[in-house]
């Protein structure tokens, strides 16, 4: 009997993390990942990475990512701020 339970709560296990990835609660993978330098830089929502050294010394190969989502917010939270602070009357 603990055999079929335990065959039971493999399969619920398994088709639980299978359902996950065909939901999209698991992301999908980027469609300029393991693109090469010149399929990359012909897709205008990519953008090629050069291999570089990291602070610890690691080196990391070059690769194609995505490009940044553009959003309409101002990114310069400082001027807002600032701006903010002069409506207000405090700046000096």
């Amino acid at each position: 009997m603990k055999t079929n339970l335990n065959v039971v709560r493999t399969f619920l296990l398994t088709a639980s993390l299978a359902g996950l990835t065909h939901t999209g609660v698991v992301s999908a993978a980027s469609a300029c990942k393991g693109l090469e330098n010149a399929a990359c830089s012909s897709n205008s929502a990519c953008n090629w990475v050069e291999g570089y050294e990291r602070k610890d010394g690691r080196t990391v190969k070059s690769f194609c990512r995505s490009k940044p989502s553009s959003k309409k917010s101002p990114s310069n939270k400082g001027a807002q701020k600032e701006s903010a602070e002069k409506a207000a009357g405090k700046a000096g």
